[in-house]
């Protein structure tokens, strides 16, 4: 495990609270908006939260696979504009991960900046996002991603085979129970067909597989009574995607606004409710690294849709440590999917 991340977390603590104290402004997401396209996928001054999130499942020529997960987040700690290079408005946060499915090796590396001196930003005008050595930029109709950490990197270039799906109504996404406004501008693009390189303890490998994307933009976060979430980007060998969320309570109990979304070969998607889905827990583990008790298989039924499937980690320990840049800790790592179609999956765990 890498970690780039240098102590602006606690700037990031310190200006979270210096906005609390003086009220400074963001736009909040409300009922009715709806995703604009292209403005949505550059950089949106105007909120506090966003990212852009990948994930996917790559093979080398002989068939060995790896997982890889590059996520850029960007938090807003004040909306002046700054005349000098020092002036602080956001933190830029990336996240970047490999699984080696056939070593059962997981690596993961984080890296921080407040965009001084152009080491990090993102562009309003287009789709070009960077944080150190890590990049997101559109090119015609492919989007690029690149990480390196020391001797580890990732290349690679993404095309839509399916049109964007906006998640929940038009793409407003609430999250709680306790208000409208605990919502965000969701989208994705549930299969892109990926090819590039990615170097590895020491190799280089040419790799070729699907990728996942998916974008948000929000003002507010979970209050105080909840603990996480459980996400889960499904893609299954018949060409359907299926997105799930659970937004636990610290009383264990789900938010009625967890929701999902179903992808048809076609392209065409619905909605899912709460109530359209189970997830059930089938095994535990512990964390040897943080003591944190997460479950590690779940069966998931869609009764609507006669589907039932089992979705198991292809390495048990793909606990991401993001203690210095998002402040947590959170397991984050590639699956297999067995029941109605085979396929993989990426599952996100945090909270635990």
């Amino acid at each position: 495990m890498g970690q780039r991340s240098f102590p602006y977390f606690c700037l990031l603590l310190l200006f979270f609270f210096y906005t609390l104290a003086f009220g400074q402004e963001y736009r909040d997401v409300v009922p009715g908006n709806v995703v604009t396209f292209p403005d949505d996928m550059h950089y949106r001054k105007d909120y506090r939260f966003q990212w852009w999130y990948f994930t996917g499942h790559l093979y080398d020529g002989s068939g060995r696979e790896f997982g890889y997960e590059l996520t850029f987040f960007i938090i807003g700690v004040q909306k002046r504009l700054f005349t000098s290079k020092f002036g602080t408005n956001n933190i830029y946060i990336s996240h970047f991960a490999i699984s080696d499915i056939e070593k059962k090796r997981f690596y993961h590396t984080a890296d921080t900046d407040n965009g001084a001196f152009g080491f990090a930003g993102a562009k309003e005008d287009r789709l070009r996002v960077w944080v150190g050595n890590d990049s997101l930029e559109a090119a015609k109709e492919k989007m690029h991603i690149h990480a390196l950490d020391g001797d580890t990197w990732l290349n690679l270039w993404l095309v839509p085979v399916k049109a964007v799906v906006l998640n929940g109504v038009g793409g407003y996404s609430r999250k709680s129970e306790e208000s409208p406004l605990v919502s965000s501008l969701y989208f994705s693009y549930t299969n892109l067909a990926t090819e590039g390189s990615l170097k590895f303890n020491g190799t280089v490998f040419r790799v070729k597989g699907k990728s996942w994307f998916d974008r948000e933009i929000s003002s507010k976060s979970l209050g105080k009574d909840y603990a996480g979430w459980d996400w889960f980007s499904i893609q299954l060998n018949d060409e359907r995607e299926i997105m799930l969320y659970l937004i636990r309570r610290k009383d264990g109990t789900i938010d009625n606004f967890s929701s999902g979304t179903l992808v048809y070969p076609d392209g065409r998607y619905r909605h899912l409710s709460k109530n359209e889905f189970i997830v059930t827990v089938l095994k535990h583990y512990t964390s040897k690294k943080t003591g944190a008790h997460y479950p590690s298989q779940w069966k998931i039924t869609i009764p609507s849709e006669n589907a039932e499937f089992m979705v198991s980690p292809m390495i048990e320990d793909q606990e991401f440590l993001g203690t210095y840049s998002t402040g947590n800790y959170y397991w984050e790592g590639t699956c297999k999917v067995e029941g109605s179609s085979p396929g993989r999956a990426y599952v996100e765990m945090t909270g635990y």
